[in-house]
């Protein structure tokens, strides 16, 4: 999928009523109405946008016959590293001619809420839940388990009617704009600790007249026109984009800070975000998920038919991103390799002892003969007794020397790699 911001919206622009009305029909996205308005966002069973029309139903609000676009939020907004991405992707970009700047804007970790005006009347939402509208199900698809009964829309409000109270106001400057806040708030701490902090943080703009998002400097302007927090920016050193993100990283190493967006501008247009997220963070957020080594190897037992880590992935995305968050997937991954690298030791392990068992076993007959199972298995052992790995000959001479029963001798990774150092010439 094509993921350039000006291209989108350029197509948003010429074809939105056809857009709407794919969007309306997707059946992957959970539609919530109130009065005219119907608010758009993936559901459970989407786990990231397939189609090109899914990039912009991250909380998207529009209007049925006619089909018109009333508020965009933040399109869909991949990590650095996903759908090939890579920072030498992003230079180019940053490179190519029409006064193109670049901003590393903080990524802040709480809750997207949007505002944007109709008939007469302000409207907050986040990507899931739109005031008037129904009150169940999921509020924020990023929220934590935790506050899954935390009123994000009534709290928003009322935090906006105490800070910034011409937020809950109609004004003719805001009629045709979306302003994109991240909601910062105690009781909705995903990873990073703010505290007792609450507020709205101004994050972007959404002009609909120009189908576009305002630029980074056109959002302070705003901002510091009205009173409003809006998000700041890193300035990383580095002459490159590679250097200047590994400079950012390291700044923000052994924090609880998310990590960046990274914002493009050609002129008065944004033409590409991406995410860059630190590795401190994503450690905990790996934690908070419980994503570990033997809760994937109990999901892979469980299903002895799968192939590979295809099926596995398949199984993880089914699950939904409140439970499988997209940035987890590669930890899944680094596991899942983990157990294939300790499967093949086993198959090793397995057919050394097979190999090892038979030959001892054609040895034992050719001495005690065949006749005589007792004395057999004597000769067996005394033979078997001076290797290191005599449980998988033995396992061998029983017939049941499978997986299952090296898996019971080499409980993890490590023994198994340790007992295949031990063979033989190894």
């Amino acid at each position: 999928m094509n993921l350039r911001l000006d291209h989108l919206l350029d197509d948003l622009r010429a074809n939105g009523e056809a857009i709407l009305r794919t969007i309306d029909a997707d059946p992957l996205l959970v539609k919530r109405q109130s009065g005219a308005l119907v608010l758009a966002n993936a559901g459970g069973a989407l786990f990231t946008p397939q189609l090109p029309h899914q990039l912009f139903a991250k909380g998207i609000v529009y209007t049925r016959e006619p089909y018109r676009l009333v508020s965009l939020p933040l399109v869909k907004i991949y990590n650095l590293g996903e759908k090939d991405v890579s920072a030498a992707d992003l230079a180019g970009i940053a490179a190519e001619p029409g006064n193109a700047r670049l901003h590393f804007l903080h990524k802040l970790d709480g809750t997207l809420l949007q505002r944007f005006q109709h008939a007469g009347r302000v409207y907050f939402t986040t990507r899931g839940m739109i005031e008037g509208g129904p009150c169940y199900g999921s509020q924020d698809e990023d929220a934590p388990a935790r506050a899954a009964n935390f009123d994000f829309l009534g709290t928003a409000r009322r935090l906006a009617q105490l800070k910034y109270p011409l937020l809950c106001e109609v004004s003719p400057e805001f009629e045709n704009v979306t302003l994109l806040f991240e909601f910062i708030h105690p009781e909705t701490r995903v990873i990073t600790n703010y505290g007792e902090r609450e507020d709205l943080v101004l994050l972007a703009c959404f002009d609909r007249a120009d189908v576009r998002y305002r630029t980074y400097a056109e959002v302070k302007s705003l901002a510091n026109a009205h009173g409003f927090t809006h998000v700041d920016e890193f300035t990383p050193s580095g002459n490159t984009l590679g250097e200047q993100i590994e400079a950012l990283l390291a700044a923000i190493a052994g924090t609880d800070q998310e990590g960046t967006v990274i914002t493009i501008e050609h002129g008065h247009r944004v033409v590409y975000r991406v995410k860059v997220k630190g590795p401190d963070y994503l450690r905990v957020l790996k934690l908070v998920v419980t994503c570990t080594y033997d809760r994937t190897v109990e999901v892979i037992d469980a299903h002895p038919d799968w192939k590979g880590w295809a099926d596995l992935e398949s199984h993880l995305r089914s699950l939904g991103r409140e439970q499988v968050p997209e940035e987890v997937l590669g930890f899944y991954r680094e596991h899942y390799d983990a157990y294939a690298a300790y499967i093949a030791d086993c198959e090793r392990l397995r057919e050394w002892g097979l190999a090892v068992g038979a030959e001892m076993r054609k040895e034992v007959e050719a001495e005690a003969g065949t006749g005589n199972d007792r004395l057999l298995r004597k000769c067996f052992a005394a033979r078997a007794i001076k290797h290191p790995l005599k449980a998988l000959l033995f396992a061998a001479l029983d017939g049941r020397l499978d997986v299952r029963a090296v898996r019971a001798f080499a409980r993890t990774p490590a023994e198994a790699r340790d007992a295949v150092a031990r063979l033989p010439g190894a």
